[in-house]
């Protein structure tokens, strides 16, 4: 021992180094190998090697004990250190011989060692890379049958690192019926030294079973039966279900013309059909599966587009399709479609792409086909109209809307019958139809009706479309707006400029010239002239509710009906849809008119038969003459429409002659417009306010402000007797804009003294509307006066809808974004849809008063006023009776549900002051009325 304590060999080695003897005992151990394990030395000396050790290894130094010829083994060991714990080290163990006493020695020398307290290896770089593919190396002693492995391989197979595993632990671990290809795996690598490749299953700690797939390989120069196997195992479950997957439906795929491909999360490709590697010039290669994409189809549109969609795909599960262009076989360009699929696994999570791709290079190419025939329908100026086999509308283009007045909602889904005039015979439409269905083809000129009522004549051109069957699908009409139809061109402009399309009577623009000559050549002459305005009864009750095809009929049929009652020297033409007027000249006697007017009423009284309809009508007519010293003829046709009013409030059915009295001592109208002019400078329009009332309970609703003239001469005028003269002058505007502004000035006055007003009530002309800049002055107006935006409720005619629907519609949304309030006033009238009401932001429906005013006596009346009432309901909106004068009108308006009232029973028009003593008595009014009304 002597000798061997001063052997310079022991004691100069770095590493941990220990002398035994021929029992394994230890005879001697250098400072390296005691500072590693913690003991002194004399805990060392005298003690088995096996005592030092966690897992005996006798067996595996029985040859260099027993066998010459073995000089040195290398084995992979466990210490017990000191301080706890274990110290995994490979060691070196040689024969050395001992000269004195002829007893061979053993010399053990560690190679390498690592620290753990585990059973898990300390991790290296390779090891957590691999860690983030479900991966994990491994080593086997031969010897001990020790596994040694980082963390990760732990994790993968359910142990603990603190469980002493062996070899045959790991064997028990896997699937029974896999575990014999295992151990021959295992006995073939140490038997040939070849490397093995091997994929079995396992069951987890849930029982559900994964599969690995593992390398092994034994370590080069060492001994096969004392040496180490080493490898890497690899979780593959979710490429195997993908597999499976696949190959389910690998005749499908095979089959498929499309290009189908699959990658996991690495971009590794794991199965392609025959399509996909012909396109990638990889059929013949002998292994495509498991390489990188980008290896299989370089460096291309596809591969670009797989990269760059990753995020897509694999994060957000977005399904991507996407256009890309390759070039074919031919060396052309082709068009392909590219689809990109998440594929989730078992527990919802994405694992891979699907890739499809399908070649749309035909499909492009009638795309754009399709897309410029389209640009073609939309853009000519001719209307096209498509219907389907049984000839319902299935598409227009806008020129078919902007002849026909129809939009594509209104006509989609309805017959082309709905442009039907009337004026052609039924014989004309079979022949028509039998030569479209013989020949496909029809071509000819026709009389059809725009929305608006008129009749137009147009060229047609019909064909029938048909499938691969020769079966029509669909019909295709063109059509435009003949220009030769009444002959040459320049009659036909006249008579569409001059002559009223439906009833071919003169229009306005020829009755005002008309009426100017009738006039001059009066004056000249000093004859009487006569002009009559016919308006029809309830005429928009007919339109509602037979239609306007009904509604065109009888018009035609009252026209020929008037031309047949009045001279051939009168002029009669139609002014609007259910006006007519009459001049009249050279008149001996006044009574002349008024016998015209009765036998007028006689013979349009009498029975009207339209499409097997039985109707009666009743007519209300405004005359005026031509008196007074150079009239004019705006004056003398406002003469004949005040008179048709005057008749309209006494009942209809009905004539009156207009009268040059004290109410209108002023016959000139250019004389009147100045008169009023003066009155706007001198102050003398007032608003005034009248209070609105609650059905239910009689409270006051509103407050409705208009302006009123209080002429020293004429007395108080309403605003129903200038509106005629204001229009031509320009006048209506800027009384509008005044009582905008009175009003709202002073509705801030009464809210701020805490009045208790829902609501002021403020009508809108016409003028103030197309000016366009309504909404900016009402902007102005609330910033001016704060408190008026929520109580300023704004009256807007009904005709105004009709007439400026889009204009209309644009300051409704203006003004519901200031959070003012907006009505529909003298609703009844004319004919406005549900539809239209429901996308408005309308909040009350003002009943037309002159359906008020014979609500008692009229059931027709009745009926109307309760049909608006139900559609306000309907809507959910409120409804306000305008014109109401007596208790009986405001009960049945009560018992049919209408919500407000305004007029004569609710109260005359007060000044300001008088308001605010009415809705405060205890406040006493701060002026008094200086006029009269």
């Amino acid at each position: 021992m002597s000798n061997l304590d001063s052997s310079p060999l022991l004691a100069a080695l770095p590493m941990g180094a220990l002398i035994l003897d021929h029992q394994l005992s230890v005879l001697e151990a250098n400072a390296a190998l005691l500072d590693l394990l913690g003991h002194t030395r004399e805990q060392v000396s005298g003690t088995t090697f096996e005592e030092l050790l966690l897992t005996p290894i006798d067996d595996a130094l029985n040859p260099l004990l027993s066998d010459d010829a073995t000089q040195r083994l290398e084995l992979d060991v466990r210490f017990i250190l000191q301080r706890g714990g274990t110290l995994f080290a490979s060691i070196s163990v040689s024969r050395i011989p001992d000269a004195t006493e002829g007893y061979l020695r053993l010399l053990a020398i560690i190679l390498r060692h690592a620290t753990d307290q585990t059973g898990a290896t300390p991790a290296t770089a390779t090891d957590e890379a691999l860690s983030l593919v479900r991966a994990a190396r491994w080593e086997l002693e031969l010897a001990t049958r020790r596994i040694h492995a980082p963390q990760t391989w732990w994790d993968l197979w359910g142990f603990s690192a603190d469980e002493t595993i062996d070899h045959d632990d790991v064997i028990q671990r896997i699937l029974p019926a896999d575990r014999d290809q295992v151990r021959a795996a295992v006995r073939h690598a140490r038997e040939t030294s070849e490397p093995v490749l091997i994929r079995f299953r396992v069951p987890d700690a849930n029982g559900e079973i994964r599969w690995f797939e593992s390398t092994g390989q034994m370590n080069t120069n060492e001994v096969p039966s004392a040496g180490r196997m080493h490898g890497v195992v690899m979780d593959v479950t979710e490429r195997c279900k993908v597999e499976q997957e696949l190959a389910r439906y690998a005749d499908i795929v095979s089959s498929s013309p499309d290009r189908i491909a699959y990658v996991d999360r690495g971009c590794r490709l794991l199965a392609a059909n025959t399509p996909f590697l012909r396109a990638a010039h990889r059929l013949q290669a002998p292994n495509n599966i498991g390489y990188p994409f980008k290896d299989v189809c370089g460096d291309g549109p596809l591969t670009a587009l797989l990269y760059r969609s990753l995020g897509r795909c694999l994060d957000r599960q977005d399904i991507v399709v996407e256009d890309i262009r390759e070039i074919g076989r031919n060396g052309q360009p082709r068009d392909a479609e590219v689809r990109l699929f998440p594929h989730l696994d078992g527990q919802g999570a994405v694992a891979g792409i699907v890739i499809n791709i399908r070649d749309v290079t035909q499909l492009r190419g009638s795309e754009l086909r399709l897309r410029q025939s389209a640009a073609v329908y939309a853009s000519t100026s001719e209307g096209v109209v498509i219907t389907d086999m049984d000839g319902t509308i299935v598409s227009v283009n806008s020129a078919f809307s902007q002849i026909t007045g129809y939009t594509a909602a209104e006509v989609v889904g309805n017959k082309p019958n709905l442009l039907n005039s009337n004026w052609h015979p039924k014989r004309f439409f079979v022949r028509m139809w039998r030569q479209l269905l013989r020949t496909g083809f029809w071509q000819g000129e026709i009389w059809n009706r725009r929305k608006d009522g008129e009749i137009y004549w147009q060229k047609l051109t019909i064909r029938s479309i048909q499938d691969s069957r020769n079966r029509v699908v669909n019909f295709v009409g063109v059509f435009a707006e003949s220009t030769a139809s009444l002959g040459a061109a320049p009659r036909r402009a006249e008579h569409l400029i001059h002559y009223d399309a439906l009833t071919k009577l003169p229009n306005r623009l020829l009755f005002e010239s008309r009426l100017d000559h009738a006039l001059d050549l009066g004056l000249h002459k000093g004859a009487l002239v006569a002009t009559l305005l016919v308006d029809l009864d309830r005429f928009s009750h007919i339109n509602s509710s037979l239609g306007h095809h009904i509604g065109d009929e009888l018009l035609r049929a009252i026209a020929f009906r008037l031309r047949e009652t009045v001279r051939p020297s009168d002029t009669l033409a139609r002014l609007r849809a259910d006006q007519f007027a009459l001049i009249i000249e050279d008149i001996a006697d006044p009574k002349e008119v008024e016998e015209i007017a009765r036998r007028l009423q006689s013979t349009l009284g009498a029975t009207i038969w339209v499409n097997g309809h039985e109707m009666f009508v009743t007519v209300s007519i405004g005359i005026a003459f031509n008196t007074g010293s150079d009239i004019e003829r705006q004056t003398i046709v406002a003469r004949a429409e005040s008179a048709l009013r005057l008749v309209k409030r006494q009942g209809r059915n009905g004539f009156r002659i207009a009268t040059s009295g004290p109410t209108e001592p002023i016959n000139d109208q250019q004389g009147m417009v100045e008169l009023m002019r003066n009155g706007l400078r001198k102050n003398e329009f007032k608003v005034l306010y009248r209070v609105g009332q609650h059905l239910l309970n009689k409270d006051c609703s509103a407050v409705q402000a208009r302006l009123h003239w209080a002429q020293r001469e004429l007395g108080l005028i309403p605003p129903e007797r200038f509106p005629l003269l204001t229009n031509d002058s320009g006048l209506l505007l800027e009384l509008g804009q005044l009582t905008l502004h009175t009003a709202c000035e002073q509705l801030q006055a009464w809210l701020s003294r805490g009045l208790p007003l829902e609501s002021m009530l403020i009508g809108i002309s016409e003028a103030q509307l197309v000016r366009g800049d309504l909404v900016k002055t009402l902007t102005l107006l609330t910033k001016q006066h704060p408190l008026i935006a929520h109580r300023l409720e704004l009256e807007f005619s009904e005709s105004l809808l009709v007439k400026h629907r889009e204009q209309i519609a644009e300051v409704f949304s203006g003004v519901n974004r200031l959070g003012i309030l907006t009505s529909l006033s003298e609703v009844g009238a004319g004919w406005t849809a549900p539809a239209v009401l429901q996308r408005l932001p309308i909040r009350t429906l003002g009943i037309h008063a002159d359906f008020v005013e014979c609500l008692s006596e009229s059931v027709h009346d009745q009926a109307v006023v309760q049909a608006v009432i139900n559609m306000a309901q309907a809507l959910n909106l409120t409804t306000r009776a305008d014109g109401v004068r007596s208790d009986k009108q405001f009960n049945l308006l009560s018992n049919m549900g209408c919500n407000q009232a305004l007029g004569d029973l609710c109260g005359e028009p007060l000044c300001a002051a008088e308001i605010q003593a009415l809705l405060d008595p205890n406040r006493a009014p701060s002026r008094s009325r200086t006029y009269e009304s």
